[in-house]
């Protein structure tokens, strides 16, 4: 499982790179959110090695570090089985602080990672990968 989802991050951060055209940074501090995966869980090399950082949701002292009138975008997952297929859904979130009572949260992209086990293969497939955002 660990590397399926790495895989989906992975896909993920380099389709945001893409369609922006640039470093995968664009002026946003990216933080990758530590909720919501399993116990087990560890990153791959080749996500720590990105220009991210991590938080999770459960501890908030990494609000200190966010300042007004900057621009972050937050990425979740969202972990589905369904019968013989795992569905692992990775959203962006763009957050901009205007003060401590007002901060707008938006969602701007998503991909949506579809695999199939193949009962033959004893392994998981990516079967579709599909990307979208407003």
């Amino acid at each position: 499982m660990n590397e399926l989802i790495n895989n989906s991050l992975l896909l993920y951060l380099e389709w945001q790179s893409n369609i922006v055209n640039k470093p995968l940074k664009d002026n946003k501090t990216i933080y990758i959110c530590l909720d919501n995966y399993p116990s087990n869980f560890s990153f791959s090399e080749k996500i720590l090695k990105k220009d991210v950082k991590f938080m999770s949701l459960q501890n908030i002292s990494y609000q200190k570090e966010l300042k007004k009138k900057e621009n972050y975008r937050f990425v979740f997952i969202a972990i589905c089985l369904e019968q013989n297929h795992l569905i692992i859904k990775v959203f962006g979130k763009d957050v901009l602080i205007h003060n401590k009572n007002n901060v707008q949260v938006a969602i701007v992209d998503w991909g949506i990672f579809n695999y199939e086990f193949s009962c033959d293969r004893q392994e998981w497939e990516l079967k579709e990968k599909k990307f979208g955002g407003v």
